[in-house]
């Protein structure tokens, strides 16, 4: 049953596709009604989608407020904070850029009615947030988990239709939606599966993966966060320090007190985040007090992220996913091309068309997740697809002994030959992590979980 979720995001990629057609056929009224101002540079498109997705934002904040006072399950209110979190400070981003376009913002009603209709895919009706409000305990997380899954295949469909948006700011934001809202819905396919066939029997698998020996270990332990993190998108390790990529710069986290306090000076909004051998690359939009163009290109620091200097691709590309080992770097653009470079990132070469969450390296080999499956590539230009499951997370050992994975189930999963994998507990969200051979750390926005590997 747990496949049906795997299923389910690969249909919506499908009908996504479709959408381009079907979404491309405003009229030319929608054209000139909404067209930026010429000095812009911005596109009627990357109009539209702001305004349409401005207030298809602000219906999943509504559903994720009605969350706090009507759901007890910890796995709803914890994805419903992380809905909040990360479309509140988007729909601000796109109000910004309606502005500098000379574009209106608009409401729900008036956006419909200025396209045509075209658009609002997967909008709930005001009965059905007048059902959702109206409900509490399980039956609100089913409304909630099946309202929100078709909220998010309509801002998937919408968020296609600029994916090559030439103002690479819209494309980022179209690939972050794509790949976070995808993850999401098979993390509530999940979630509603559990809560229709509770109580559940003792000992049942929570994983569909195959070949997987599931351990017996501890639960992992938990410390919450002494200040919740906004908008994160990465996590690694260097010098045993955790460090979180987040919307406003790096910050770094105690994993034993829960402590976290900024690192460096800059205020980037750091998309992607990896290290090797103490180097830390990143990259992402320049934040406060930059003089960086936007995107980032690659940035390169070799002082524990207290500063960062320029390497490629700079006002070029944005990397939503990085690997590194020695001097190969790997990065997931958000142009859909997965770019690889074997001289620390002076040079690049495109080497497939992915959608990944995650990378890391392991093994000699780039593991590859996507929220759907796993994969891996060398350099010979050989893949591989594992049998391990709906991987959205990865992490490599920082000396490269193990491979660690979360699965859009929340499962945490190891191996140390990429051959048998071991199931070494669950979180009950699957979030971003970093390790070490025997110690897994994932952190959400509230707080960490501390997997021992045995």
């Amino acid at each position: 049953m747990r496949f049906n979720a795997l299923a389910r995001a690969t249909a919506v990629a499908a009908v996504a596709a479709g959408a381009l057609i079907v979404m491309g056929c405003s009229s030319n009224h929608d054209a000139d009604m909404m067209s930026p101002s010429s000095t812009t540079g911005a596109s009627a498109a990357d109009a539209m989608f702001a305004q349409m997705m401005i207030p298809h934002h602000e219906q999943a904040v509504v559903m994720s407020d009605l969350a706090e006072t009507r759901s007890t399950n910890p796995e709803i209110l914890a994805l419903a904070a992380e809905i909040k979190a990360a479309q509140q400070p988007e729909i601000e981003q796109m109000k910004g850029w309606l502005t500098e376009w000379g574009v209106p913002v608009m409401s729900g009603m008036d956006a419909m009615d200025e396209h045509g209709g075209h658009g609002m895919s997967g909008m709930l009706t005001d009965e059905q947030i007048d059902q959702l409000a109206a409900a509490s305990g399980s039956e609100f997380d089913i409304l909630f988990a099946e309202g929100m899954i078709e909220h998010h295949e309509g801002a998937i469909d919408m968020a296609e239709d600029v994916i090559d948006s030439k103002d690479p700011r819209v494309a980022a934001l179209a690939q972050a939606i794509i790949q976070t809202q995808q993850a999401e819905i098979a993390q509530m396919q999940v979630i509603l599966e559990s809560i229709r066939t509770q109580p559940q029997a003792a000992g049942s698998s929570p994983s569909p993966a195959a070949a997987v020996e599931q351990d017996a270990s501890a639960s992992p332990s938990t410390v919450d966060l002494a200040e919740a993190l906004d908008h994160m998108h990465a996590v690694t390790l260097v010098g045993g320090d955790l460090l979180v990529g987040t919307h406003y710069g790096i910050v770094e986290v105690d994993p034993t007190t829960g402590e976290v306090a900024p690192r460096g000076e800059a205020h980037d909004d750091f998309m992607g985040l990896a290290s090797a051998d103490d180097v830390l690359v990143a990259s992402g939009h320049p934040g406060h007090g930059s003089s960086l163009p936007d995107p980032l290109g690659l940035l390169r620091s070799a002082d524990g992220a207290q500063s960062w200097q320029p390497v490629s691709l700079t006002g070029e590309v944005d990397f939503h996913a990085l690997a590194i080992d020695g001097d190969r770097i790997v990065g997931q653009s958000t142009s859909g091309e997965l770019l690889y470079s074997v001289d620390t990132g002076q040079s690049w070469e495109s080497i497939a068309t992915a959608n990944a969450t995650s990378l890391a390296w392991f093994d000699d080999r780039v593991w590859i997740a996507n929220g759907q499956r796993l994969s891996s590539w060398s350099e010979s230009g050989e893949t591989t697809e594992s049998n391990l499951g709906p991987v959205v997370f990865l992490a490599s050992a920082v000396d490269g002994s193990a491979l660690w994975a979360v699965l859009v189930d929340g499962t945490i999963h190891r191996t140390t030959d990429a051959v048998e994998w071991s199931m070494v507990g669950s979180v009950p969200e699957a979030t971003y992590l970093a390790a070490t051979a025997d110690t897994a750390y994932l952190v959400s926005p509230g707080r960490v979980y501390v997997v021992p590997a045995a």
